[in-house]
C-alpha cells in the first residue's frame, strides 16, 4: 500500500525537476519505463475518482431520499 509520505516524496520529486533530469539521463527504454509509470499514475487517479464519485453520489442520494420521506 502506498503511504502518504511516499506520495508526497514523489510529488516533490516531480516538482523539483529531478524526474525530468533522471529521465533525460536514461536510455530510451528507461525513459519509456518512466513515462509508463506516469501513465499508470494517471490511470490510478481516474480509477480513484470513479470509485470515490460513485461512493459519495450514492451516500448523497441516500441522504436526499431519507429527507424527503
Amino acid at each position: 500500500m502506498l503511504t502518504l509520505k511516499k506520495l508526497q516524496e514523489f510529488k516533490e520529486y516531480l516538482e523539483s525537476g529531478a524526474f525530468i533530469e533522471d529521465m533525460e539521463m536514461r536510455p530510451p527504454d528507461g525513459q519509456a519505463e518512466m513515462l509508463d509509470m506516469i501513465d499508470l499514475l494517471f490511470e490510478i487517479c481516474e480509477k480513484a475518482d470513479e470509485i470515490l464519485s460513485r461512493h459519495f453520489y450514492k451516500k448523497w442520494g441516500e441522504g436526499v431520499f431519507k429527507k424527503e420521506t
